[in-house]
């Protein structure tokens, strides 16, 4: 437990950092570019992204799962990760020609502003250093190396901001796509010490290891078409640049929230994973019902509550053009919670080596998306597209959750579940009703601080938090932790824990 607790506090540290980096340059890029701007630059992440998954065929997840099977031996991972290497870069070399394609097909699409060919190059650059910082980062994540992963998110976010306004002031869209690569170039350059260490005879790829990338994969690539950016392509054939613009910037708040629970449990995968080569069922519904529990703790009061506020925080960040992005940001921030909670099913399904569960869902799901992007986008309110996308991601989720209790026998704790919507609901109410009796900026503050102190005054009065988890923490801090510090988590858990039971997740 002291190395997953470890391992996840690091892993939440650079999620944190890549959090508010990426903040920052979304404020950044809408207040320099506008919500045209906006919504190009919008566009480019996602094609990149989107790449990335396509071609990545499912081998950063293997090395995740498999490389601390084979460390110690020589070499980091034993070499597997040269040994996927040949296979992984083909795969580039299909895609980046894919990207010249597409991106010149658009080019008939008279909204597109930007000339075809940079937005080609800069497009490849950002694809190529993310699938390469995206195999480090899984290779180091697999040997525990956490640590490094922070380190490198650090400098590539201490990178990122001013390249991003330097970009963005100077060379417009195709300047800050330039400026977001810098945020994975660190990652990436530090993914040649994996490549380049020599397979070793013990290191093979077993038809088992072929089978867990192979349906990892092509689930992954099924879900583009569920719990990523796909109403993308929606929205570039049926709106606006602007239409676009203002949707991203309700989703750059989103993904505030669907990220960090993405980081949170980076360390879930090999952890459980070695609870389960181990045949320690007990444990694992441990770290299952607590992750979750400590998702919608942290993540539910920000959904609820950001979404009440939405009206007045998106134009307060992005400025007065974005205040149309209001009600859609509300949709979008509101339903974000069925996208992050998502994470903790998800990543115990791939850990328990069942991906071929989601090789049988994912399809049926990936139709119901499409479907209903396509039928919403004939209305031609992009209002229609957020609700769908909550509506979407809430199926999934809810879907991932009925099979880990189901197949693989791990309960959710309802009651929990139970405590901490009322206390976010609490919270989102008094907010809103904060900001409608005050108003503007002054009033967006108050109204944020007052939700917050509602929220954790009933987390304490339900009994939300249970002694054990407070235990646990506790026991587990750093060793390197300052001591006052240190006092400060203890006496702030102690106390919204109050009395509450120590019971069993």
């Amino acid at each position: 437990m002291q190395s997953l607790l470890k391992s996840s506090a690091l892993s939440t540290l650079a999620g944190v950092l890549s959090l508010v980096a990426g903040f920052a340059c979304g404020v950044i890029v809408a207040r320099l570019l506008g919500p045209e701007g906006n919504g190009g630059v919008a566009f480019a992440l996602w094609l990149a992204m989107t790449a990335g998954t396509l071609s990545d065929l499912g081998l950063p997840t293997l090395l995740l799962r498999y490389m601390p099977r084979f460390d110690g031996q020589g070499g980091p991972g034993g070499g597997l990760a040269r040994l996927v290497l040949p296979r992984f870069i083909l795969a580039q070399v299909v895609t980046i020609f894919g990207i010249y394609i597409y991106i010149t097909w658009l080019k008939a699409n008279p909204q597109y502003t930007v000339h075809p060919l940079l937005l080609v190059i800069v497009s490849v650059v950002l694809y190529a250093v993310y699938i390469w910082a995206s195999l480090g980062e899984h290779a180091a994540r697999g040997l525990n190396r956490f640590g490094e992963t922070a380190r490198m998110t650090f400098y590539g976010c201490l990178l990122q901001i001013p390249l991003v306004f330097i970009g963005a002031y100077f060379w417009g869209v195709p300047g800050a796509i330039l400026g977001y690569v810098s945020r994975y170039l660190p990652q990436a350059i530090n993914s040649i010490k994996y490549a380049k260490a020599k397979p070793l005879e013990t290191t093979t790829l077993t038809p088992d290891m072929r089978s867990f990338a192979r349906n990892n994969w092509v689930a992954d690539c099924i879900g583009l078409l569920i719990w990523t950016r796909v109403e993308f392509i929606f929205l570039g054939l049926y709106f606006s640049t602007s239409d676009i613009g203002h949707y991203a910037a309700g989703l750059t708040l989103s993904s505030l929230v669907v990220q960090l629970p993405t980081q949170m449990m980076g360390a879930l995968i090999p952890h459980i994973g070695k609870h389960h080569d181990a045949e320690e069922h007990e444990q694992i519904q441990i770290i299952y019902a607590t992750s979750i529990r400590w998702v919608f703790l942290l993540i539910l009061p920000i959904c609820i509550g950001g979404a009440a506020v939405a009206g007045e925080l998106i134009p307060a960040l992005f400025g007065e053009e974005f205040r149309a992005a209001g009600p859609l940001a509300a949709v979008l921030i509101g339903t974000a919670f069925a996208t992050a909670l998502s994470t903790v099913p998800s990543v115990t399904v791939d850990a328990r080596e069942r991906s071929d569960f989601l090789i049988k869902v994912t399809p049926v799901l990936a139709l119901f998306s499409v479907g209903a992007f396509w039928l919403g986008s004939l209305r031609g309110d992009v209002m229609d597209i957020a609700i769908i996308r909550g509506l979407v991601h809430s199926v999934w989720v809810l879907t991932l959750l009925w099979f880990c209790w189901k197949h693989l026998k791990l309960n959710l704790n309802v009651r929990d579940v139970v405590k901490i919507t009322i206390s976010a609901a609490l919270c989102g109410g008094t907010a809103f009703g904060v900001l409608q009796l005050t108003g503007g900026v002054a009033g967006l503050l108050l109204a944020i601080a007052i939700g917050a102190l509602v929220y954790l005054i009933a987390v304490k009065f339900l009994r939300v938090i249970p002694s054990a988890d407070v235990d646990t923490i506790l026991d587990n801090l750093p060793e390197k932790t300052p001591r006052r510090l240190a006092l400060v988590i203890g006496s702030s858990l102690t106390f919204l824990a109050g009395n509450g039971p120590t019971h069993s997740p």
